[in-house]
């Protein structure tokens, strides 16, 4: 192996800039208001670091406190209305700690589409579909430049 090459085995790199280090999740204590009918009170719950929900701010019963986090969008445009998307992806994290599924009380990540019901992937489905999106998304690029080096032989002509 050259010199070169073995002092760039030992440079740590970021091959993802974008995408920051996952840190150990480490649970808080919060508020949350629970009770209904005017017989509500403050207690305390354990929320998972990436929970972005204010259970301070409704009146529930304590086993419908779920928790989300905050949610990544990807859009679908199309040139026909330049106004709206033609669809939206939508990825959370979400855990119901008294869910009669253990998969559900879990963290798990969903995915929304828009449907009446959103996908719900373990974090093992997610890397799945991750790696499936990435071939998804280098075709698409592919294409799209497919797509242009047609057009402008065509706009030649």
């Amino acid at each position: 192996m050259s010199d070169t090459v073995q002092r760039a085995a030992r440079i740590p790199v970021n091959l993802l800039p974008g995408i920051p280090a996952q840190p150990a999740p480490q649970p808080r204590i919060v508020p949350a208001i629970v009770g209904r009918g005017g017989r509500s009170m403050q207690v305390y719950i354990e929320c998972p670091e990436w929970c972005t929900n204010d259970h301070s701010t409704g009146n529930v019963e304590l086993e419908d406190i779920t928790h989300y986090s905050a949610s990544d969008v990807a859009q679908v445009p199309t040139f026909f209305n330049a106004d709206t998307s033609h669809t939206d992806l939508t990825l959370t994290i979400s855990s119901d700690p008294t869910s009669s599924d253990p998969r559900s009380r879990e963290a798990h990540l969903l995915v929304d589409t828009g449907t009446d019901e959103e996908a719900r992937l373990t974090p093992e489905m997610a890397e799945e579909l991750a790696d499936d999106l990435i071939a998804f998304a280098s075709q698409l690029r592919h294409k799209a430049r497919q797509v242009a080096t047609f057009n402008r032989k065509q706009a030649r002509r």
